[in-house]
């Protein structure tokens, strides 16, 4: 019996010394990070100027690309587009007029049959009527472009940040309307110190943290270092005393979900291991 207990004995304090030694002090061979959650953006708006008419989304709403957003009043629009096809079928009509003259007369300048003052003013006319109608198609396809911009489309499937304007605002051309951030990519915006740039690559896999959902980590993987040392950003907090010059970093998040966004703070656990 007290065999027995000596040996469960011997063996739990075994057990513990391995355990002490072989994972209580191993090392922590994971680098720590600490960044924000960076989405990229655009503010929309259109190249023509006029009244908003109407808006279809509001904010948080998730678009697809191509999706139409919003149109601003096209009357006057479809006005100058009605002109231009009508400008164009003269500029046409004038060409064709001139192009019959040249090619009656022509063969009589050759000869001297009709002046050569006279040749050059048909040749003239004619240059002249080409360049027109030139123009004018110019102008249709200008018309044609504006009519197509009173209305808004998504640019890549998103979610509405911002709506900024709403109906029978009088927009400037260029005026942003909505705000709209896109699903995918998401990466943090990192920094590391320079000691630390032996220990990283590309694509090296990462895990990211918030604070939010702390037990359930992101997969990740770094898509940049940047090669140029920089200043600490303010707002930036290190393991470490801040110091002057770091490296900045991308890691791209590779399981997106909606609980990320924008500007939240996130640890970084990046494995020394997967060098």
């Amino acid at each position: 019996m007290k065999k027995a207990i000596i040996i469960i004995l011997i063996l739990a304090v075994s057990c513990f010394l391995i355990w002490f030694f072989f994972f209580k002090n191993k090392k922590d061979n994971r680098i720590t990070l600490y960044g924000n959650i960076e989405i990229r953006q655009t503010d929309l708006s259109f190249r023509v100027s006029g009244r908003l008419n109407k808006l279809y989304k509001e904010e948080g709403d998730y678009v697809k690309e191509g999706e139409l957003l919003a149109e601003i009043e096209d009357d006057i629009y479809k006005t100058a587009l009605n002109k231009a096809k009508g400008n164009v079928k003269e500029k046409y009509a004038l060409k064709n007029k001139n192009e019959a003259i040249f090619n009656y007369n022509f063969p009589l300048c050759s000869d001297f049959t009709i002046s050569k003052e006279e040749c050059s003013n048909i040749t003239q006319n004619l240059e002249i009527a080409k360049g027109e109608y030139k123009v004018s198609v110019s102008e249709l396809e200008k018309a044609i472009i504006d009519l197509d911009d009173t209305k808004m489309y998504a640019p890549y499937d998103g979610v509405i940040l911002s709506r900024i304007r709403e109906k029978g605002t009088i927009l400037s051309s260029g005026e942003t309307v909505y705000s709209i951030s896109m699903i995918q990519p998401v990466w943090v915006r990192a920094f590391i110190e320079e000691p630390g740039l032996g220990k990283i690559k590309l694509g090296q896999k990462a895990l990211i943290y918030t604070d939010s959902r702390p037990k359930n980590p992101y997969n990740a993987h770094i898509g940049f270092i940047s090669p140029v040392a920089e200043f600490t950003p303010k707002t930036v907090e290190t393991t470490s005393l801040r110091a002057d010059l770091v490296y900045r970093l991308r890691i791209i998040v590779d399981n997106v979900d909606p609980y990320l966004r924008q500007g939240m703070p996130v640890t970084i656990k990046i494995l020394e291991d997967e060098i």
